[in-house]
């Protein structure tokens, strides 16, 4: 999609996500009225999730414990699927293609809401998908190896400006959360920073530890035992507050309060999948996200649980491409 088509699909965005939370609501009203007998029954066999990422990813992780959890409560098993490539589009487009009867679901990563900024995607992912559930949220670390030598994020933009573009930072890809949130740094602080993408993120985090990049906003998760054990330094995280795993360590609103991102997981379904279903799955969701083993597994990961209606969801999604828009715009990131 080209970029100065930006606001028309920014503005075509908002018209069809307040459509669908109109038609929602009204159909809160009309169906549990007229349920069919396949959906008050549901679910009747196993459930897909599709995990639009290779195994072992912090999307896989969760979508597996997930599956355990989800499994007991629906009395039915959750079949984990990876679909990877293309920012995860690959996936939900299979997802988007799928029947809508509540047995294909999409475990969505923050790429989701990037992808149409990126990607000629061989669906909509307004039309063809509807939100259940935000899952959770993560702030990213700004981390450098203990080999350069700041101590702070106004020591790290005082030694960029002094050399610039000899500083690198890693990436997992061009619209990956690494990437955005360095892009809105650099644009935000005026710090000049080169850009290394890799594909993925253990030979990035292995090239951070090495010296070989010097910048990368990372996952708290990916790098926590790194930080702990003093072969990277954490100079500030991207939410607005200090996360408990991270007790020391500031937010990057500290220096410069207009600056937030963060990494999230939400689940999505075909569209059309009726709204009973719809309801099942987020009422199920919400109460798993609250019990001990998942709460104790989410702190582990330094991930927030952030249960939300799919009205809120669907917000959430449309403010983060929004959000993103004008930093891809200006820093003319594209995909090779």
């Amino acid at each position: 999609m080209p970029f100065n088509k930006h606001t028309q699909f920014a503005k075509e965005k908002i018209g069809r996500i307040t459509t669908r939370i109109a038609g929602a609501a009204l159909a809160s009203i009309i169906l549990p009225l007229a349920a069919t007998t396949a959906s008050a029954a549901y679910p009747e066999r196993p459930i897909e999730l599709v995990v639009p990422f290779p195994p072992g990813g912090i999307v896989d992780v969760v979508t597996r414990t997930m599956a355990r959890q989800l499994s007991d409560t629906l009395k039915q098993p959750l079949v984990v699927v990876n679909k990877a490539g293309a920012g995860g589009s690959i996936g939900a487009a299979q997802v988007a293609r799928s029947k809508p009867d509540g047995y294909t679901l999409l475990m969505a990563f923050d790429t989701h809401a990037i992808n149409p900024l990126l990607y000629k995607l061989p669906f909509d992912s307004d039309k063809d998908l509807m939100p259940i559930s935000l899952i959770g949220t993560s702030a990213l670390v700004l981390a450098v190896p203990a080999s350069v030598p700041v101590n702070s994020v106004p020591e790290l933009v005082e030694l960029a400006k002094r050399d610039p573009g000899a500083l690198n930072y890693a990436s997992t890809g061009a619209g990956s959360s690494n990437q955005l949130a360095a892009e809105l740094f650099k644009s935000t602080t005026g710090a000049d920073l080169t850009h290394i993408p890799y594909k993925g993120g253990a030979p990035a985090i292995a090239d951070l530890l090495a010296g070989r990049v010097q910048v990368m906003f990372v996952s708290a998760s990916s790098v926590l035992a790194h930080i702990h054990a003093g072969k990277l330094k954490a100079l500030a995280v991207t939410t607005k507050h200090e996360i408990p795993q991270l007790p020391n360590v500031p937010s990057l609103t500290q220096y410069y309060p207009s600056f937030e991102a963060q990494s999230w997981i939400g689940v999505l379904a075909p569209a059309g999948t009726p709204q009973d279903i719809i309801s099942r799955l987020n009422k199920d969701i919400h109460n798993i996200l609250k019990n001990a083993e998942m709460t104790s597994f989410f702190h582990k990961q330094a991930i927030q649980p952030s249960p939300s209606s799919p009205e809120a969801f669907g917000k959430f999604m449309l403010d983060q491409t929004q959000k993103w828009e004008s930093v891809i715009k200006q820093a003319d990131i594209k995909v090779e």
